[in-house]
């Protein structure tokens, strides 16, 4: 006998620990991020190249700060920062 609509249902579970899984994720979702272009904030669309340029001061702050972790190695890259450097010369 089938159920209404809203009842809770089984969904399928893919072996790839990566793929998320749950109701409307098939096939497995792509990740859209680009850690070059920032998709938050008032600069969002904007190049870290571009911010690196403009307001180096915003990035410095931005790499510190939890919302940019996940573009820290860009920043590190474009500000030519070296992380946990042990050239005391820095």
């Amino acid at each position: 006998m089938a159920g209404h609509p809203d009842d809770p249902q089984a969904f399928p579970i893919d072996e790839d620990p990566l793929h998320p899984v749950g109701p409307g994720h098939e096939p497995p979702l792509t990740a859209s991020f680009d850690p070059t272009r920032l998709d938050f904030g008032h600069y969002a669309g904007s190049t870290l190249e571009e911010l690196a340029r403009v307001d180096p001061d915003y990035l410095r702050w931005l790499e510190r700060h939890p919302s940019g972790v996940r573009y820290r190695a860009e920043i590190h890259r474009v500000l030519g920062v070296v992380p946990y450097s042990t050239d005391w010369r820095r």
